[in-house]
Formats: C-alpha cells, sequence, structure tokens
C-alpha cells in the first residue's frame, strides 16, 4: 500500500486532477493526501490580512475562491456527461458551506480587530478542506473507489497553532478510520496539512505541511512507500528556476533530505521525513506531467553522487549579534539566549559563539523584535538584516577540507559574515548580504556540478 501526496500545482484545475486520477488509477491500494487548490492558502492568508482593514477586499477574495473551485468543478464533470446531477448539487452545496464559514471568521476578525494563530489555522485549512472533499467527489465520478476523509478525525496535534505537533499515539489510534476504507476496497481521500488539538480546535502543520500528513500517514498505516507528487521530477543539485542546469539527484538519505529541507529547498516539509525514517519507508518525490521519470528516492542508504549532493539558500534573513553585558559562565549565557529564542519559537539556522558572545541567523520573522527586546536584557545587540544563507549539503567526510577551501575560494571576492561547517554532518552554511546570495549560488552550482 502506497501513500501519494498531490500538491498544490497537481490541484491546480480539473485537466491536472484528471491527470492525477490517472496516476492513482495505476495502484492497487493507494491512500491519497492532497493540498489545497494552487494560490489557495495564499489567497486565505490574505483574506486574513486584509479583513482587519479592508474586508470588502477580504469578501472580494472569499468570492474568488468559491468561483474558482465552482467553476473546477463544473469543467471537471463537463467531461462525464452521464455523471449522477447530485454529484454536482453535493459539490456546490460544499463550496458554498465552507466559504460561509470563511466569511464568517472574517467577519469575526473585522469586528474584533484580532487576528490570532487559532483564528489563522481555521482559515488556512478551509482549502484542503474543500479540494480534499471535491476531489474525493470527482474521483467518484471518474470511475474510481475515493472516499472522502477528514483530516481533523485523523491527525490530532497539541495547541502550538500555526506549527503544531502531531500526536503520534492519537494519530495511531485514529488510523483505523483509514485502515477500515482500505479493507473494503475504497480509497481514502485526506486533505493535508490540517488537523486538529485536544480541545476540536483546527491546527496546521507549518508550510508544506501535506508532506508531513503523508509520511503520518504512512508510518500509522505502515505503507510500503510514501510518493510526494509534485511539478519537478524530484529533489534537485539546487532550485531550477534559479540555476538552469540543475539536474535531478536519484537518490539521497533521510539526513540529507531533511536539512535540504530545513535550509530553505522548497519540495518537501523538514519534517516529512521522520516518521518515514521511523519506520524505514522510503520516500520518493516524482512529477505528475513526468510519471515514468524515476524522480528521488530517499532511503536510510547513502550514496555517492560526488563531492556535494545538493544546495539550497534563504534570501531573507536576520543575524543576531549578542554580546554579554557581564562576566559570566559561557554556558548560562548561552543557555539564556537559546532559552528565548525557544520562547519565540525562533529556529536557528546558523550560530558562532564565545564565551560571551554568540552570533545567530535565522529565518525572517515577525516574532524576531520581540525576541531582539528580551534578549537586550543579556547584553548589547547588535542586527544585521537583509541577509541569506547558502548551504551545501553531503559534503563527503573523506574530502571535506577541499570542499570547503574550494567553494570559499570560487567566491573569494563576495563577503561572508558566517561560516559554519560540520564534518559529521557534512553540511557547510555560509551567511553573506542577500544581493550577493544569487550570483553566490550560481558560481558555486557551476563550479560543483
Amino acid at each position: 500500500m502506497n501513500i501519494l501526496k498531490f500538491g498544490g500545482t497537481s490541484m491546480g484545475d480539473d485537466q491536472t486532477w484528471q491527470q492525477v486520477l490517472n496516476i492513482i488509477d495505476g495502484y492497487a491500494q493507494p491512500c491519497v493526501v492532497v493540498s489545497a487548490t494552487a494560490r489557495t492558502t495564499r489567497q486565505l492568508m490574505a483574506a486574513a490580512e486584509n479583513s482587519l482593514d479592508d474586508f470588502t477586499e477580504a469578501q472580494a477574495i472569499s468570492a474568488d475562491i468559491r468561483d474558482r473551485h465552482l467553476k473546477i468543478i463544473q469543467n471537471f464533470l463537463n467531461n462525464y456527461p452521464k455523471a449522477e446531477p447530485a454529484v454536482e448539487k453535493e459539490c456546490k452545496s460544499w463550496i458554498n458551506k465552507r466559504i460561509a464559514d470563511l466569511d464568517t471568521l472574517l467577519r469575526q476578525v473585522n469586528e474584533t480587530q484580532e487576528l490570532t494563530l487559532k483564528t489563522k489555522d481555521a482559515i488556512a485549512s478551509i482549502g484542503e478542506r474543500l479540494s480534499s472533499y471535491l476531489f474525493a467527489k470527482c474521483g467518484r465520478v471518474a470511475g474510481l473507489p475515493t472516499t472522502w476523509v477528514d483530516a481533523a478525525d485523523i491527525i490530532q496535534t497539541n495547541a502550538d497553532y500555526g506549527q503544531a505537533s502531531p500526536q503520534i499515539a492519537k494519530i495511531e489510534e485514529n488510523a483505523h478510520l483509514l485502515a477500515e476504507k482500505l479493507t473494503d476496497g475504497r480509497i481514502p481521500v485526506i486533505g493535508g496539512y490540517y488537523g486538529q488539538d485536544e480541545q476540536g480546535h483546527t491546527t496546521t502543520l507549518g508550510f508544506e505541511g501535506s508532506d508531513y500528513t503523508a509520511s503520518l500517514i504512512g508510518a500509522v498505516l505502515s505503507a510500503d512507500a510514501i510518493e510526494i507528487w509534485t511539478d519537478v521530477s524530484g529533489i534537485y543539485t539546487c532550485d531550477p528556476r534559479v540555476v538552469e542546469d540543475a539536474r535531478p539527484i536519484p537518490q539521497l538519505s533521510f539526513q540529507e533530505a531533511t536539512e535540504l529541507a530545513y535550509f530553505g529547498a522548497k519540495v518537501l516539509h523538514p519534517s516529512t521525513t521522520k516518521p518515514a525514517s521511523q519506520k524505514q519507508i522510503p520516500v520518493r518525490v516524482k512529477n505528475i506531467f513526468d510519471p515514468q521519470a524515476p524522480g528521488t528516492s530517499i532511503t536510510h542508504e547513502l550514496a555517492d553522487n560526488g563531492p556535494v549532493k545538493a544546495m539550497t539558500f534563504k534570501e531573507n534573513c536576520t543575524v543576531i549579534t549578542v554580546s554579554s553585558s557581564q562576566t559570566v559562565m559561557g554556558y548560562e549565557f548561552l543557555a539564556s539566549v537559546f532559552d528565548i529564542l525557544r520562547w519565540h519559537h525562533l529556529a536557528v539556522d546558523v550560530v558562532t559563539t564565545t564565551e560571551a558572545s554568540v552570533s545567530i541567523a535565522i529565518e525572517k520573522n515577525n516574532r524576531i523584535t520581540e525576541a531582539i527586546e528580551q534578549l537586550e536584557s543579556y547584553g548589547s545587540v547588535e542586527t544585521a538584516a537583509n541577509q541569506g544563507i547558502i548551504s551545501l549539503v553531503g559534503c563527503r567526510q573523506n574530502g571535506s577540507k577541499s570542499i570547503v577551501n574550494n567553494i570559499l575560494s570560487c567566491i573569494n571576492r563576495t563577503p561572508a559574515n558566517l561560516i559554519s561547517f560540520s564534518q559529521s554532518k557534512g553540511n557547510l552554511n555560509i551567511v553573506m548580504d542577500r544581493d550577493h546570495i544569487i550570483p553566490a549560488v550560481k558560481t558555486i552550482h557551476q563550479h560543483l556540478f
């Protein structure tokens, strides 16, 4: 049994829906996880933000989401003239109900002038609630035994809104809801990205959380494989939209894939590989527009693909340097700094330390300002905005020294603000001004690959 996850591009319109259904039809016993339709999550967040000051615009965005989903359903059903009229009626009713839920939430935000993370999660989940139900209905029209399962009934999480942590024991208890449908010969379709906490409030798993959903389900069902279907043929040596000669990587280890995702590669959610790795379930990244392409296979095995496996980058980071205002033991100072970062849910990308100072590179986040105010109680704080990070993953240990020297020499005219290298993990991170990131990425990639 395979878990098949399809992203926003796959859910883009009626034509890609048909393409996805053709792929699903080639599997004996799949369980399907889908993202929201393309652009929907961004629109939902824009509607949420606009509802504070421009409620008319928020309503217009809501109406556009409704109309776009109605159009997808209408276009799809037009290709199946013998479909039962009840299907179209059920789909339209579902769309109107979910949009009514959205409008209620937007009005609440406008009236209270407060947009909490809890409300954001409730709004963001509407995209997957729409796509998963509608896609399951269309699958039945196309002749597949698809059936909708509400992710809230499966994915139980804590109440950390915006970046909720799954409660594995609870998910294992709920897995029978999927297993029973598979046993009956049906194909469960579940929306990714969202779940609910113990109080029944909607939560989300963070950016690209649908991948995480697929991995969690694959682990509790002991799947044979978890397949992430996207619009590119696997994970590339670098972002192919930036580096034209980037190429797919045939094989990555779980650790390498996790590091790439953590440091900015957009193909996978950083936590995707953890449940799969624990159950030793292979993860495959494949292309819906080229299903026969091998894509990338992610397993425990290490493959020798050259001196470096891949590189990625982030362009919107801030470097914070904290210098202690008094003589303290190094571990006390560092513990205090990282406690503050933990409290504000700020993930550290690169760090360099001395006994009385620490420099940290963090992806831009609206919580940074509050964290800096607290950090000032431990000493002087300097910030450098508009920074970026270039990360090289899978540096071979036997050639690590020459790799570091080669990389730094090929960008020797570009000033680096922080450099961090881990020989055990095989990672090299370079922090520099954002304006230098893309030219340096292209230079390094040409040099290495």
